[in-house]
């Protein structure tokens, strides 16, 4: 378990907490226990758009690759086997989400939705959001059998060969939208790279991936009581 994966996250330690689950953490991964809180929200993640808002506990919100909250203490968790994770933080407005986007979620658009989400309930602009990005396939663990086929809406400059760079263009849509590049760090872990540390479906795991075995990204906005 990794408390505090990410260091942008530093000068908000005292209004989020954030921890990340791998391979030799045991299961059930205990996201409310290790965070301090009673209840806990996770989408059924169907490497769709769909963006919901949680305000209470909400087990598998169905048919959701996100979750928003302005909630605090309630924690918000992402599973991830491969697919990219990330997380969330509007400081300004003391609002926390979690996102998946799978191959599939990336050129569907769910990043757009996630932020016209922010957008259209808070009001929260990109470049008012910090984003971090979990460990995720790397360009040459990310194989296609025909990439411009199957991936129509990554631009040709992330694909070489079969290959598809899919973070170069999650990010790319992330810093189009606004964010700035100093709002952003994307862990540099490869999960296929390292299977003895994450759980990879491209990896050799993917009947355990299938049986529910992934890694998770647990977060929770803190309370006022709680940052005094």
């Amino acid at each position: 378990m990794l408390h505090a994966p990410f260091s942008l996250f530093t000068p908000f330690s005292d209004r989020i907490k954030v921890v990340q689950w791998a391979k030799e953490d045991a299961r059930p991964h205990d996201v409310c226990g290790v965070l301090g809180v009673k209840e806990e929200a996770y989408a059924e993640q169907v490497h769709g758009t769909k963006i919901s808002i949680a305000r209470d506990a909400i087990r598998y919100a169905p048919g959701a690759d996100g979750l928003i909250t302005d909630q605090s203490g309630l924690a918000l968790s992402v599973r991830f086997a491969d697919c990219q994770s990330f997380v969330v933080y509007a400081p300004e407005h003391h609002v926390l989400g979690v996102l998946h986007a799978g191959w599939r979620g990336l050129i569907a658009g769910a990043i757009r939705a996630f932020f016209a989400t922010l957008k259209n309930e808070w009001k929260i602009d990109p470049k008012d959001t910090w984003v971090a990005a979990g460990p995720s396939l790397c360009q040459k663990c990310a194989g296609f059998s025909d990439p411009e086929r199957e991936l129509p809406s990554i631009p040709p400059e992330f694909i070489n060969g079969n290959q598809a760079d899919l973070r170069g263009a999650a990010d790319a849509q992330l810093f189009t939208l606004g964010l700035p590049r100093d709002h952003f760090e994307r862990s540099p872990d490869c999960t296929c790279c390292a299977p003895q540390t994450y759980w990879t479906y491209r990896g050799g795991d993917r009947e355990a991936v299938k049986r529910g075995w992934t890694n998770v990204l647990g977060c929770v906005l803190l309370d006022r009581n709680e940052r005094e």
